[in-house]
């Protein structure tokens, strides 16, 4: 899968952060899938907790279902996750205020 390095990534930063310094405290669902709709595998961002694991989970704030391709060029600023939406590639269930906390993340690291 693509969107491996880019998951391994996210996890490298996490362990290097300071919980006390935290902006993002959710906890969400990523469901990556092949360009047909096919499961891949989930991956839950647990921003609480600060870890990031393959699996599901009942108490995610948010749920995302993107392709694996899709995830990838967001990851590498290809793509941006509003566009992805914008064009119906991506769905989300869930807390929408903690998905503009993490879409706000994503635009600050893609400003660096």
């Amino acid at each position: 899968m693509k969107s491996e390095a880019i998951i391994e990534k996210i996890r490298n930063k996490l362990k290097d952060s300071k919980p006390d310094q935290r902006t993002v405290l959710s906890i969400f669902q990523f469901n990556l899938t092949e360009a047909d709709g096919k499961l891949l595998k989930s991956v839950v961002f647990d921003f609480k907790e600060l870890k990031i694991y393959d699996g599901t989970t009942d108490s995610a704030d948010a749920e995302i279902t993107i392709t694996d391709d899709d995830f990838y060029m967001v990851g590498t600023k290809a793509t941006t996750f509003e566009r992805l939406l914008a064009e119906h590639k991506v769905t989300v269930k869930g807390d929408m205020g903690a998905i503009e906390k993490i879409l706000a993340k994503f635009r600050s690291g893609a400003e660096k």
